[in-house]
């Protein structure tokens, strides 16, 4: 599956911002136990498709404010506008990265969608006041713990093309050999399951690529780094304890 990918790492020892203003200083970091998945508007699916175009950040992060406001927005318009202030020169050029989106949320907003024949001016109310990083699994759990999707900013493995349905009909990725590193990809994780020990993910590919589980500890294996190190947005005005 050659769906495009389009994350684009921040240059390396750019990371003040994972050290200023980490998730830990409004969440504990870990939780007891956490069986919780997200109701996502599954009608979305099929919109929610940036086909060959690198433009994973605004599809996964339009999916996260889908899933907290139950609106549909225009990914590809907050991935241009990320575009703009991502910090890398002009715009002919494929991907942005996760902290450019979260950036236009935050200072401009989003753009809600009727249909593409229907477009609305950006609106503040549709954006976010703040946000903060996750480093670790646990970090992560507190959050979809406490109601909140997060945005995943990671390198994608091969392995993660070719989900493999089980026999209780879950669709996994992420277990075995995770193969090569085929670029960076951005992505909404929307549920946590200690049971699992996994988090589950929407992609941004359509309803071709099923909802899948992946592993804990394949999730820590990307927030560390394989190329690059991963990012994990959070949304913390939407923190309700």
């Amino acid at each position: 599956m050659d769906n495009g990918l389009g994350r684009r790492p921040l240059p390396e020892g750019d990371t003040e911002h994972l050290d200023k203003y980490p998730i830990r200083q409004l969440l504990p970091e870990t939780v007891a136990t956490v069986e919780r998945t997200l109701a996502l508007p599954y009608h979305y699916r099929a919109k929610y498709d940036q086909g060959e175009e690198g433009a994973c950040v605004g599809f996964s992060s339009s999916w996260m404010m889908s899933i907290l406001n139950r609106r549909f927005y225009d990914a590809r318009w907050l991935y241009l506008e990320a575009q703009k202030i991502d910090g890398w020169p002009g715009e002919d050029y494929s991907g942005t990265s996760v902290r450019a989106g979260m950036e236009m949320l935050r200072s401009v907003g989003h753009r809600f969608l009727h249909n593409h024949n229907h477009e609305h001016a950006p609106l503040i109310e549709d954006g976010i006041h703040e946000y903060r990083w996750a480093t670790t699994v646990d970090e992560v759990r507190s959050c979809l713990a406490a109601g909140v999707p997060v945005t995943l900013g990671v390198d994608w493995m091969s392995n993660f093309d070719t989900p493999v349905r089980k026999s209780n009909g879950s669709w996994w990725i992420g277990e075995g050999d995770l193969g090569h590193v085929r670029g960076g990809h951005a992505i909404c994780a929307y549920g946590a399951s200690d049971r699992r020990q996994a988090v589950r993910l929407v992609n941004s590919w359509g309803k071709a690529y099923p909802l899948v589980y992946l592993p804990y500890t394949t999730l820590q294996r990307l927030l560390d780094g394989t190329d690059y190190p991963g990012e994990c947005a959070i949304v913390t005005d939407r923190i309700t304890l």
